[in-house]
């Protein structure tokens, strides 16, 4: 992962990461890039995280109980076994109880969400990939993208600054049906509840910016 080309979540976990753990991801990253250039693999092996969003999909849609879903996941692989069954209640607790999605019917759009943001001057590109969008009761539309990091928690501005960014990419769909999640604080963020105060941009920008400029010394050293 170049942060010239970087899935929001991750941003958002770098911009707020506590310094030693910033540095270690962007160091790793750096020797996995190296790695491709040299004729290697890349991969860390997939994505973590996909399989669990993938049966939160299920739950939601009512083609699956993520209880067990997430029971079968941790039987076909032990990595899964400390995270995900924390990853499930948080999800299950905001599904039922601030999401208020509990008995009602729930229609999930087949085809996930994409979007970019481009940062021209900077040239950076954010990516949203693979956000849920579902419909209730066949009334309003909720576009849900997942903050999955353990550390660190996702603050109150991260979440205005991750909405901002939503609204910016994903231009075609209404601002107000955005939403983050941070399923293991279980704490959710809309622009109803943490409203966008105008500096998000810069905020946005500002972090980049030093994202930016750590990721390049660091691939100097």
């Amino acid at each position: 992962m170049s942060v010239l080309d970087i899935p929001l979540r991750k941003a958002l976990q770098l911009f707020y990461a506590p310094q030693p753990l910033r540095r270690k991801i962007l160091k790793e990253d750096i020797r996995l890039e190296r790695r491709k250039e040299a004729g290697g693999t890349r991969s860390r092996g997939g994505d973590f995280y996909l399989p669990f969003w993938s049966d939160v999909k299920r739950h939601i849609s009512g083609d699956g109980d993520l209880t067990q879903l997430t029971d079968d996941r941790m039987k076909s692989n032990r990595n899964f076994k400390r995270l995900y069954p924390l990853l499930k209640e948080g999800v299950l607790e905001l599904l039922s109880a601030k999401l208020r999605w509990s008995n009602e019917p729930v229609e999930i759009v087949p085809q996930s969400v994409h979007g970019t943001l481009r940062i021209e001057d900077l040239g950076g590109t954010i990516r949203i990939k693979d956000a849920l969008q579902a419909r209730v009761r066949g009334e309003y539309t909720r576009i849900v993208y997942p903050y999955f990091s353990e550390d660190p928690a996702l603050p109150e501005e991260g979440g205005r600054l991750g909405l901002w960014v939503m609204q910016q990419a994903l231009t075609e769909l209404d601002p107000g049906d955005m939403r983050i999640i941070d399923a293991l604080r279980r704490t959710f963020f809309a622009p109803q509840t943490t409203p966008l105060q105008g500096n998000e941009e810069a905020v946005f920008r500002e972090n980049y910016m030093s994202l930016i400029g750590e990721w390049e010394r660091l691939k100097h050293e």
